[in-house]
């Protein structure tokens, strides 16, 4: 293996390897679902707080787990849980710790072991491409400590190289305040690989962020063949592990590729077809995307939006298009992700200016004081709006909400063979699941017939 052939025999820099997370692991991440169902992702600080002080918990995710399983949530992908510089967590400055405002491993490993109880796997979301330049591997780099700079790419000039603190320029794809690491490197073979090793005690497997840019090979910054071997590797490295990569691939061709490496590829080909269709009233170049990922399975995941993209409400200003959108995502081919929220139809947060993305907002829960979130100050504010009617309390008491379609939909897929061949006609598609015959005007109408789960 190319990269992490060497692991054992190679002797890591003084401090690099990553201390013991815990020997209460065990057996906590065996017996994990097969696949192919509905993947939930969820931003632990903004779910729900268990503690009262305005930031979400491990604690308070597992308090919400019944939620999820009355959803047919089969996958919870946690975004980053580690410690980091900023919120959203993908600028990490230590990877073998829990971030103490989420809590500690031992919240961790009973929300795993409650989240297996209800036949659901937990993934862990891992930024392999970058640390944050305040990680003590780059800090002992910036100190001229050899070592530590064999750990990152240093040398070029132009576009995402950066002034290096004791002489030329250090490559950082993201931006200067994250420093890409060096993959060819042995001490970041061993650093990682050792914080995977001990989290995959934990947990069923990990999506895997911004694998286009893991390994540059000269003038090829995205999607290099080395890339795609250092993935394969840790496939290998790890069996019985289940990997999703973020390949933000927009070719279809491109994006499927990765399915090689992984489990399932994120599907941007497909999101960036469904807000055409939707813009255009046209559903052939949909259709043109599932016939070029045929034959791929459940590996290709679908999403109608994420922390990184506008909320499909925001995206999409029609809410009759927005359930039409849903249908076909949750019963075309492939596995649908759902962003937390989107099962509530909410849209990006208008009182998050200067906080955070307005996509990460927190999650409304009931028309109560914050939305049911905390007792205590929210870390973002939420909007008013989710007193009316955007909390989940409120969807379910309401047959022909936005919540109650998502459950019927998933029903349908639960109980119902995989999608057969889809026709499209202008703005319709028509494709059955079994018994279950199903049409999606992508202007704003849906009709799903037969079958035993009842579509309102």
């Amino acid at each position: 293996m190319f990269f992490f052939q060497a692991c054992e025999e190679a002797s890591p820099p003084e401090e690099v390897s990553t201390a013991a997370v815990t020997a209460a692991f065990g057996e906590a991440a065996a017996d994990a679902p097969a696949g192919g169902g509905l993947t939930y992702e969820v931003y632990v600080r903004s779910f729900a707080d268990s503690d009262g002080d305005g930031t979400g918990d491990i604690q308070g995710l597992r308090s919400r787990l019944d939620y999820l399983a009355s959803l047919g949530v089969e996958t919870i992908w946690l975004m980053p849980v580690f410690p980091a510089f900023g919120p959203a967590g993908y600028d990490v400055v230590e990877f073998d710790a829990i971030t103490p405002e989420y809590g500690t491993i031992d919240d961790l490993l009973l929300l795993v072991a409650d989240a297996h109880a209800r036949d659901m796997r937990v993934l862990l979301d891992l930024p392999l491409n970058h640390v944050h330049r305040d990680h003590p591997w780059f800090a002992r780099a910036s100190q001229g400590d050899q070592a530590y700079r064999d750990m990152f790419v240093y040398g070029g000039e132009g576009d995402r190289w950066f002034p290096d603190a004791q002489e030329g320029n250090y490559y950082a794809y993201f931006g200067a305040d994250m420093p890409d690491l060096d993959w060819r490197s042995a001490g970041v073979r061993y650093g990682v690989e050792a914080a995977m090793d001990q989290w995959l005690d934990v947990v069923d497997g990990f999506r895997l962020d911004a694998v286009l840019m893991l390994v540059e090979e000269g003038e090829v910054v995205e999607g290099s063949e080395a890339s795609h071997e250092l993935v394969a590797e840790i496939q290998q490295a790890h069996p019985g592990k289940f990997l999703m990569a973020e390949a933000s691939e927009w070719e279809v061709g491109k994006s499927v590729s990765w399915l090689d490496q992984s489990d399932a590829v994120l599907d941007f080909p497909r999101y960036e077809a469904y807000l055409l269709a939707a813009e255009g009233g046209e559903a052939s170049e949909l259709v043109d995307v599932l016939a070029a990922q045929e034959g791929t399975g459940d590996g290709m995941s679908s999403f109608l939006g994420s922390h990184d993209t506008d909320r499909l409400a925001t995206a999409v200003p029609s809410a009759a298009q927005r359930r039409a959108l849903m249908v076909a995502h949750l019963l075309l081919p492939g596995s649908p992700v759902l962003y937390y929220g989107e099962e509530l139809d909410l849209a990006n947060a208008t009182s998050g200016t200067g906080q955070d993305y307005p996509m990460r907002a927190p999650m409304p829960w009931s028309s109560a004081s914050q939305g049911g979130f905390t007792t205590g100050t929210p870390w973002f504010t939420p909007d008013p709006g989710y007193a009316e009617g955007l909390n989940v309390a409120d969807q379910e008491a309401d047959p022909g909400s936005m919540l109650n379609l998502v459950r019927a939909l998933v029903c349908v897929r639960a109980a119902s063979p995989p999608a057969r061949e889809v026709l499209a006609e202008g703005s319709v598609l028509r494709w059955q699941r079994g018994d279950v015959s199903i049409t999606v005007d992508v202007r704003g109408d849906y009709r799903v017939e037969g079958g035993a789960c009842e579509v309102p």
